[in-house]
C-alpha cells in the first residue's frame, strides 16, 4: 500500500471496528497500518472480508495474524510452498543430471537450488551418485533448500560449473601465469636484472 491507499485502510478499519464494536486508537490504528503495508489494499481487503465471512473466526475481532493467515496461509502452508518448490527443483536437477551430467554446467534460474545443491556435495559430486544415493540426497536438498529460502538471492550462486567450464577455468589460469612470468622475465630481461 502506499499513503494514496490510506483513506480506503481506513473506511476498512472503520468498516470492521463497527462490525465487531472494537475501537481503534491512533496508536492501534498506526500498528495496523505498518503490518499491513507492504500488502495492496485490495489484498487486504479480501483478507478482512474473508475472516469476517469465515464461520469459526468470523464470530470474533481479528487480530493481524487472523489477517495475516488469509493472505499469507499458515506456518504449515508456508512450508508445504517450499517444499513443493524444491520438489519441482530436484525435478530439474534429475532431468540436468540425465541430460548434461557432471560435464556440463549446471544452471538453473532457481538460485536456492542450487545453493542446495553446492550444499550438499555439489554438482560433480551428486552427477556420480547411484539411484539409490539419490534418493538420500533428495532428502538432503530439500532440507537444505529450505534454508535457502530465506537467503537473499544476491548471495547465492547462478551456477555450478561442469568438468569442461573448471578445466577451460584452469587452462585459462594456467595460461595467465604463464603470460605474466614471460612479461616478468621479459622485463628483467630489458632491465638486465638477473633472475635468480
Amino acid at each position: 500500500m502506499n499513503s494514496q491507499d490510506q483513506n480506503k485502510f481506513k473506511e476498512l478499519i472503520t468498516v470492521m471496528s463497527e462490525t465487531y464494536g472494537e475501537e481503534f486508537t491512533p496508536a492501534k490504528l498506526k500498528l495496523w497500518w505498518n503490518l499491513f503495508k507492504p500488502y495492496p489494499i485490495e489484498t487486504f481487503e479480501q483478507a478482512l472480508y474473508a475472516h469476517i465471512a469465515c464461520p469459526d473466526a468470523g464470530m470474533f475481532s481479528p487480530k493481524p495474524a487472523n489477517l495475516m493467515k488469509f493472505i499469507n496461509g499458515t506456518s504449515k502452508d508456508q512450508q508445504q510452498l517450499v517444499e513443493d518448490r524444491a520438489e519441482i527443483a530436484w525435478a530439474c536437477i534429475e532431468r540436468e543430471i540425465s541430460r548434461i551430467g557432471s560435464y556440463g554446467t549446471l544452471e538453473l534460474e532457481d538460485k536456492q537450488a542450487i545453493a542446495a545443491v553446492k550444499a550438499i556435495g555439489g554438482w560433480r559430486a551428486l552427477c556420480m551418485c547411484t539411484y539409490d544415493q539419490l534418493v538420500w540426497k533428495k532428502k538432503e536438498f530439500v532440507s537444505s533448500y529450505d534454508c535457502y529460502e530465506r537467503t537473499p538471492l544476491e548471495a547465492l550462486p547462478s551456477k555450478l560449473p561442469g568438468l569442461i567450464e573448471l578445466s577451460e577455468h584452469k587452462a585459462e589460469s594456467q595460461q595467465g601465469v604463464k603470460s605474466l612470468m614471460d612479461g616478468l622475465n621479459e622485463y628483467r630481461n630489458r632491465k638486465g636484472i638477473e633472475q635468480k
